[in-house]
């Protein structure tokens, strides 16, 4: 999967593993997902409500955000949303198609739920120095959004694990027979590995250093690696490259849609409150 949505997935898992009285030291700046990324730092919106003006810090590395809200955070879930685009726009191209680009396709939103009322955070990524000796390049800044009643963060966070990886699998299947027909068949292996990682319910890729971040059973780490396998919305080269008609179209954006709710649906799994 792109990386802004692995931070996002790592930064719920890692939160909710930290919450639980878990050892997530090391989180930051050693998880793998954070292999090429500065620095991931925590702000809130102006006061002033003007975007030229100074958005204080909160948190200068995720685990000084998750010590802050410690004290009343009960766990953290991941949402994904359709994007805002402004009137001028508005372009006739599916989400699936953009995700390859910085900030294109879904919205990520990961909630920080209070007893009552949670906080919403949405992490927005530039590039940094390009000649950073590490290749360190990327710089991640999640902003808080606002509040929303806990209830109504409940509701939008219902769909369970088993009925998200029942929908994915089915995309997959249908994706790789299209795959098939058409020849298709180094994309078709790949949905069929990833069809065959979630039967398996358990990962074929060492994932030691996340799983200790994370606290992923061998279902969760499969369902991961899973999607991993089947994100290919990219740029040049990824199976948005093909097109091919309604048919095309339909188990694509199947799949896509499936894909994005599984992963939420993982991340969401990790909360225990």
């Amino acid at each position: 999967m792109n990386g802004h949505i692995a931070n996002a997935v790592a930064l719920v898992c890692a939160g909710n593993q930290f919450l639980a009285g878990k050892n997530v030291e090391g989180f930051w700046p050693d998880a793998p997902v954070f292999v090429f990324t500065k620095l991931v730092e925590f702000r809130h919106k102006p006061i002033s409500g003007k975007d030229e003006d100074d958005y204080p810090l909160v948190a200068a590395d995720p685990m000084e955000w998750f010590e802050n809200l410690k004290p009343w955070c009960r766990g953290f879930r991941l949402h994904n949303v359709p994007p805002t685009r402004a009137p001028d726009q508005q372009i006739d191209v599916p989400d699936r198609m953009l995700a390859g680009f910085v900030g294109g396709g879904q919205r990520w939103l990961i909630e920080a739920a209070g007893e009552t009322e949670s906080e919403i955070w949405e992490a927005f990524h530039r590039v940094g120095d390009q000649k950073d000796p590490e290749r360190r390049i990327w710089k991640c800044t999640p902003i808080m959004q606002g509040k929303a009643p806990r209830a109504a963060m409940d509701a939008d966070a219902a769909t369970k694990l088993d009925d998200a990886v029942a929908a994915f699998r089915k995309a997959l299947v249908h994706i790789e027979t299209y795959a098939r027909d058409e020849k298709y068949d180094n994309w078709a292996e790949i949905f069929n590995e990833a069809i065959a990682t979630i039967d398996a319910g358990k990962p074929t890729i060492e994932q030691a250093d996340m799983d200790r971040y994370t606290g992923f059973s061998d279902y969760q780490s499969a369902i991961n690696e899973a999607c991993s396998r089947a994100w290919v919305f990219g740029g040049m080269g990824s199976w948005n490259d093909l097109g091919g008609g309604e048919r095309y179209d339909r188990v694509s954006q199947a799949l896509y849609e499936s894909l994005n709710a599984c992963i939420a649906a993982l991340a969401t799994s990790t909360f225990k409150t």
